[in-house]
């Protein structure tokens, strides 16, 4: 026979469906920037970033060429978030405020995903992460130890290579990134292939970013010579609006289309449901039923060729 004790056990199942939907449905914009790769043990070392292969023709015999390798590691981080029930509202039944609360739940583990992901970027020009940050004290450098957003990036036959500018946003500015971007070289001295796609800037360059990727007209201020003039850049690049991107003034591009985006999602563990109800020493002494949601993983960067920065 069934008492109210039992209901807690009983909602568990619910509440993880309920829970799994809304982490489903809930926009994630860190996915936009970053590939997912599955880790399997504490920490993964990715020795492949930034080395290609040479193609030559083939005469006699395949020969294998050796890769610049680098020692770059990610560290997986264990992160939560929980919330408290009161027992009674168990068993005066409010399970639909209780539900709420789960689906609240659900959408802070997506957030959370983008503020790990959108903080990153904005410390982007930085080996370590600031203090106060969910970064502090986590080295942030790319797989070639400087910072992602750097002026002196080289290896193999490269030669130095720079993703970090100073201009404002503007026509002239992106046109120019867009074209550095493209001209960028692998380890072996060859062209990267990057093609930007993407431009990102804080809540305060939104419309100005809008009018330079849609308007029909050039937008840049100035004459009305060069508002009559037809924009180029109008469809050029795709346009991401976020609210962790403190900085009011700088923008970014990203080539996303690659197998290595600029970001990687290192998954260790899925985001996990999990709960203490009846029967537990806080349900006994407090009253409380606990709901939670944990993950391990991390967020850091990938390739440094697929972003570029204007620190203004």
């Amino acid at each position: 026979m069934l008492t109210k004790g039992d209901i807690p056990k009983l909602l568990l199942a619910g509440m993880k469906t309920n829970f799994m939907k809304a982490f489903e449905i809930a926009q994630k914009e860190h996915l936009t920037v970053s590939t997912v790769i599955r880790s399997g043990k504490s920490s993964e070392t990715y020795p492949w970033l930034g080395a290609v292969p040479k193609m030559g023709e083939w005469k006699d015999e395949r020969i294998p060429q050796a890769m610049l390798e680098h020692n770059f590691t990610i560290a997986n981080r264990d992160f939560e978030a929980s919330i408290a029930v009161d027992r009674n509202a168990i068993e005066d039944e409010q399970y639909g405020q209780i539900e709420v609360r789960v689906k609240e739940l659900a959408t802070e583990a997506v957030r959370f995903f983008d503020e790990l992901a959108f903080t990153l970027m904005g410390q982007g020009t930085q080996t370590s992460g600031s203090a106060g940050t969910i970064y502090d004290g986590v080295t942030l450098t790319a797989y070639d130890g400087k910072a992602f957003f750097a002026t002196n990036h080289s290896e193999g036959d490269s030669g130095t290579q720079s993703n970090r500018g100073s201009s404002a946003l503007s026509a002239s500015a992106l046109q120019s990134a867009i074209t550095s971007m493209k001209k960028f070289k692998n380890d072996k001295g060859k062209p990267a292939h990057v093609r930007p796609n993407l431009l990102t800037v804080p809540n305060d360059l939104e419309w100005e970013a809008k009018e330079l990727l849609n308007s029909q007209f050039y937008p840049e201020e100035g004459t009305t010579t060069n508002k009559m003039a037809v924009n180029v850049l109008k469809g050029s690049l795709n346009l991401l609006v976020n609210d962790y991107l403190t900085d009011t003034d700088n923008w970014f591009i990203f080539d996303t289309n690659r197998v290595v985006k600029p970001m990687i999602l290192q998954l260790r563990q899925d985001p996990r449901f999990t709960s203490l109800v009846s029967g537990t020493e806080s349900s006994f002494m407090r009253k409380k039923l606990y709901f939670g949601v944990d993950w391990r993983g991390e967020i850091l960067w990938g390739d440094w060729r697929t972003g570029f920065v204007s620190i203004v």
